[in-house]
């Protein structure tokens, strides 16, 4: 309420100036404006109350347009605030869930007119739970943020990596083939497997990964994410640490 009530008498001193500055200008319109305008310029009086009534009415004007002028910056900005929270996790930086699936529908459609290949890979961090347990929820957010980090470093400047809850992971490569990706699966492993040191603490991960491509496991982003995480299972029945291609006979036996 007291947020609301000093917004509120601001305005109301905002007012005040304006009318104000309003009475003052009519006050001094044909007094000064008048004779200065007859003199410098010679105007004959006929015609001259028009010009002043112009200039009047732009200088009226003004304040008005500056303040709708700065609550426009205001409003942009608070956008461009808005946008941050809905589509970066806060945590990592990276993008979130929601961001995901729009850039990943979007890029579908490209891929499809084109015929190009891409893939969703799905990854969660193993054990990650032992790390919050043994170390608090502090240690364990700072090693999802430098994960992001070496992440990134595997990525070309073309791909989207977002965080999708918790210690899961969603990347989309568009415009590839399956060895390029196997080669950038790799690089991950190889990053994410040396040790992290969060606080002086020495921590050791690893990885289980889910792949699905475009178009061979799916059309669309929900069905693409949700063939990826059936693999990324897949990978840690295999005993974790590794990756896993989906096939449409994982989706068939999970239905069964």
């Amino acid at each position: 309420m007291e947020i609301r009530k000093n917004k509120y008498l601001n305005w109301s001193y905002k007012i005040i100036f304006i009318l104000i500055g309003l009475l003052a200008l009519k006050v001094f319109e044909f007094n000064i404006l008048f004779r200065i305008i007859h003199w410098f310029w010679k105007i004959p009086v006929v015609g001259t109350e028009e010009l002043i009534g112009t200039i009047s009415t732009t200088l009226i004007l003004m304040p008005f347009l500056f303040i709708v002028m700065k609550q426009r910056i205001r409003l942009e900005g608070a956008e461009e605030k808005f946008k941050a929270l809905s589509y970066y996790d806060p945590l990592t930086g990276l993008t979130n869930r929601r961001y995901f699936e729009e850039k990943l529908t979007d890029s579908l459609i490209s891929l499809g007119k084109e015929n190009k290949m891409g893939v969703v890979i799905f990854l969660d961090f193993d054990g990650f739970k032992q790390v919050n347990d043994n170390y608090g929820h502090e240690v364990g957010d700072l090693l999802l943020k430098e994960m992001g980090n070496r992440l990134l470093d595997c990525l070309r400047k073309e791909d989207t990596i977002s965080r999708y809850a918790g210690d899961e992971f969603l990347l989309f490569l568009p415009n590839t083939d399956k060895p390029a990706v196997l080669n950038i699966v790799k690089r991950i492993f190889e990053g994410i497997n040396k040790p992290f040191t969060i606080n002086k603490i020495q921590i050791e991960t690893s990885i289980s990964i889910g792949l699905a491509f475009f178009p061979e496991n799916g059309l669309d982003a929900l069905t693409l994410i949700r063939n990826a995480d059936l693999a990324m299972y897949k990978a840690k029945s295999l005993g974790k640490n590794t990756y896993y291609m989906f096939n449409q006979g994982d989706d068939e036996a999970k239905s069964c």
